[in-house]
């Protein structure tokens, strides 16, 4: 039997109205739509990182209770200046962490964290 071989991770986010969500995922983060099942699920991606985002009857747990971490490889001074431009809820300004990383924090539109981390150079 082959060995499992894990190739990505997929966290959900929960949301109140989806295609509410949807929108602000697309317009506001830069998120393409790659699949929407009615008004319960949808996978938004940027640069292949995929996020899932699910409403109620699908969802059971309370819009604004979600948390993800997504890690870039370069660019997050300018996508932290591109969100406060779009005017996004920032919670966490942009800044280098002692166990270095540069980093910030955002809200979606449900109040979801969603943080944003570099490593520094």
């Amino acid at each position: 039997m082959p060995t499992p071989h894990f190739t990505s991770i997929m966290p959900s986010v929960p949301v109140e109205d989806l295609p509410r969500a949807v929108t602000f995922y697309a317009e506001q983060l830069g998120f393409e739509v790659e699949f929407q099942n009615g008004t319960t699920y949808a996978i938004v991606s940027r640069d292949g990182i995929q996020l899932g985002i699910a409403a109620p009857p699908l969802s059971t747990v309370p819009a604004g209770c979600g948390r993800c971490y997504f890690k870039l490889s370069a660019g997050i001074d300018e996508l932290y200046e591109g969100y406060r431009a779009q005017g996004v809820t920032i919670l966490h300004e942009l800044r280098d962490e002692s166990y270095g990383m540069r980093e910030f924090m955002i809200a979606d539109i449900d109040q979801n964290r969603i943080n944003f981390g570099q490593p520094r150079d």
